[in-house]
């Protein structure tokens, strides 16, 4: 069966819903089809006698400013297509979103016969399903986004909600008009990982799960992104998640990662944390023959500082000491309070004669330290050091730590204020 052309198109725009428009330019002669009529709820017959100001009246007064901006940039070449959204009204009363579309039929020959033709289509759910997603952007607490990799290595963002102003500093219309905006603020440490992940989840199919940093206005704020990858026909990546600010968490993290290996008077690294550097200090030396020392001191008489003049006094000379270890040892040395008024020092590198050095500048300086009690009292405090050379046995650092405090316990029972050196695991191999 044949069909002709005009059969054809009444049956494509039956099946898309769409009402048909033509408008004379010249004439302001206007032609509306049954199906644009019935779209707002009414037949031709009710809106007859039909003219341009039946659309007029039917339309939004400010979308009619914008659809004429719209016609404009057509007719005068800027823009390729005649196209724009119009509310429009209702029989019942409600706005409708109308979603138009036209071209110009320009035939030269004949004088008046400027007609631009088109069609209305109802695209109102559609406006309330983007309203929806943009109430939605706006109530969570990240960005939503949709991020396409090509198979090229091009790129660019689908969707892009508001707050990526308020994270990044740059607008949707930026991220989409020009995707590379929104990588330029991430850290430079971390956009190596970023590529990374996103390359694997790309490979894998696998949630895209990234923490990093990104520097805006001169702060550096962490990041988590989340999204799920799809596959595309033509073998391009889609991923479709949300970015959320994680700073805060982030910043408790790691003030609770320093709590686990910090001692909380001294500001030092506590006795867990000394005893897992010490054993990656040992195998290190076993695997490069690297020297190190150890240093374990203690403060003399402390219990009599406490007794005389109480535990704030002793808290101040607790912290003076742990000034001054840090102060005169450096910044590749390990310092720890491993204990009330025990400290050691692991030093990778080093040689028992500089260690020993180290162990009499700790000495000295100490002695000449001068306190002050509560009620100002003036007195003084001295440091007993025992110094062993590392081993390179990680089975055995447990006795070098043993060695070490045996060391200690010799300078005090030899009087105190002084340092013992031993080279207990200087000859292993």
């Amino acid at each position: 069966m044949h069909l002709t052309a005009e059969t054809r198109l009444n049956a494509i725009l039956d099946g898309t819903g769409a009402g048909t428009w033509e408008y004379n330019l010249d004439t302001g002669e206007i032609i509306f089809n049954e199906r644009w009529a019935s779209m707002l709820g009414y037949t031709l017959e009710e809106l007859a006698p039909l003219s341009f100001q039946t659309w007029e009246k039917l339309s939004h007064p400010t979308d009619i400013e914008s659809a004429n901006e719209a016609l404009t940039a057509y007719l005068s070449g800027e823009a390729s297509q005649f196209e724009c959204v119009v509310r429009m009204l209702h029989k019942n009363g409600e706005w409708r979103y109308i979603h138009t579309r036209g071209t110009l039929l320009n035939n030269s020959e004949a004088a008046g016969n400027r007609w631009l033709m088109g069609t209305h289509l109802d695209v109102t759910e559609e406006k309330a399903t983007q309203h929806q997603l943009q109430q939605l952007a706006e109530s969570l607490p990240g960005i939503i986004y949709t991020f396409t990799l090509n198979n090229d290595g091009s790129f660019h963002f689908p969707y892009m909600s508001r707050k990526a102003k308020d994270f990044y500093g740059v607008t949707p219309a930026e991220a989409q008009t020009n995707p590379e905006r929104m990588f330029e603020p991430i850290h430079r440490e971390d956009v190596p990982r970023v590529h990374e992940t996103i390359e694997n989840s790309r490979q894998t199919l696998s949630e895209w799960v990234c923490d990093y940093r990104i520097l805006k206005d001169g702060r550096t704020r962490w990041l988590r992104g989340v999204s799920r990858p799809e596959r595309n026909p033509d073998g391009s990546t889609t991923w479709h998640g949300v970015i959320t600010d994680i700073d805060d968490q982030k910043q408790l993290e790691f003030k609770l990662a320093a709590l686990s290996i910090t001692d909380e008077l001294t500001g030092l690294y506590n006795r867990r944390y000394l005893l897992k550097k010490l054993h990656e200090l040992s195998e290190e030396s076993a695997r490069y023959g690297h020297p190190f020392s150890l240093v374990s001191l203690d403060i003399d008489f402390f219990k009599s500082v406490n007794d005389s003049w109480g535990h704030l006094t002793g808290d101040k000379v607790l912290r003076t000491v742990a000034s001054l270890i840090e102060k005169r040892t450096r910044k590749s040395d390990i310092v720890a309070r491993t204990g009330g008024e025990e400290f050691i020092v692991l030093m990778p590198q080093t040689t028992i004669s500089d260690a020993r050095h180290v162990a009499e500048s700790l000495r000295i300086g100490m002695e000449t330290e001068n306190f002050a009690s509560e009620d100002g009292t003036e007195f003084n405090v001295t440091l007993s050091a025992g110094v062993v050379c590392g081993t390179n046995d990680a089975d055995r650092v447990q006795e070098l730590l043993s060695a070490c405090d045996q060391l200690l316990y010799q300078a005090k029972r030899a009087g105190r204020n002084q340092v013992v050196v031993s080279e207990i695991g200087a000859d292993k191999s």
